[in-house]
């Protein structure tokens, strides 16, 4: 029997082929396409060939590939029964919101073309992350003279919070670092820090229970670990998901992991760390407005 990959627990139960893959990662994750099947018939390939009636027969007949997901009963964490391998989806993020990243994803997505520029670079939501990350630390996280901090996997460190302290990014991307934060591309130079952030990052990645174990050996002792992910399917979705409710369609897009409150507080108990708080709230970021799950764990 398999594992959760956020708990390590083996209490999976099966949701059916209800993960839907979305066309752009499903090209390039994968290099396939999905299209109705060809025809033989030539009649039915003229039919084809007349625009408004293809549109028209894809919006009848419909167009999916299904996955099967499977929820953890200990922690609520929903995940695709087989994992994607890591080297498929490094093709997803290979050149991550560059020109040509945008370009490519907007003939399969148009209405991405509106917020393309915006997605995790905006002045609002760099402003209101930050901020509202910062507000919440605050009380919660003990600063000193010699407090570090780490951004891993953070592209360029810039949602790294207002504390005082050296600011240091972890990430193999030829991005260059926000200001006053140190990149560092090689796993063997991080040392150990006072704080370490995996912010948005879980719910992208095929095993994220090792991801996170793995940044925690970087952590010194009494050291804080926080992670935030998105909450993108609501509770009384998830409620009817794991009631096998098999009517709903979970997307599988950039984010491939599915999480609750409960998900993100067991995540941190598996990763060997204590629970400080786990919170829910909603950021304004300027071309959405989105429900983030908040987790800040210490190592004893």
């Amino acid at each position: 029997m398999g594992e959760c990959r956020n708990c390590g627990k083996t209490t999976l139960r099966d949701l059916g082929f209800i993960g839907e893959v979305a066309p752009f990662f499903l090209k390039r994750v994968l290099n396939l396409e999905y299209d109705l099947a060809p025809s033989g018939n030539p009649l039915k390939r003229l039919l084809r060939s007349i625009g408004t009636f293809s549109n028209l027969s894809q919006k009848i007949y419909g167009k999916s590939i299904l996955v099967q997901l499977q929820i953890c009963e200990s922690c609520s964490f929903i995940q695709t029964e087989l994992p994607f391998a890591e080297e498929a989806l490094a093709r997803l993020y290979a050149d991550y919101r560059s020109d040509g990243y945008n370009l490519e994803r907007t003939k399969y997505e148009p209405e991405y073309t509106a917020i393309a520029q915006q997605v995790g670079s905006g002045t609002m939501e760099v402003q209101n992350r930050t901020a509202s990350l910062t507000r919440w630390l605050e009380a919660k996280v003990a600063t000193g003279a010699d407090f570090s901090m780490l951004d891993y996997g953070g592209a360029d460190g810039k949602f790294l919070p207002q504390l005082v302290g050296k600011k240091h990014v972890f990430d193999i991307s030829d991005i260059a670092p926000a200001k006053d934060v140190v990149r560092i591309r090689d796993e063997s130079q991080l040392e150990s820090y006072s704080y370490i952030q995996i912010a948005h990052v879980l719910e992208h990645v095929s095993h994220p229970l090792v991801l996170t174990k793995k940044a925690a050996c970087f952590l010194r002792p009494s050291g804080y670990l926080y992670i935030e992910v998105p909450q993108d399917l609501s509770d009384s979705v998830r409620d009817r998901l794991a009631h096998g409710d098999e009517r709903l369609r979970v997307p599988i897009h950039e984010h491939i992991n599915q999480y609750s409150s409960k998900s993100v507080q067991e995540h941190l108990r598996a990763a060997g760390l204590t629970i400080e708080a786990v919170q829910t709230e909603d950021v304004d970021l300027g071309w959405i407005k989105s429900k983030v799950i908040r987790g800040l764990g210490k190592k004893a």
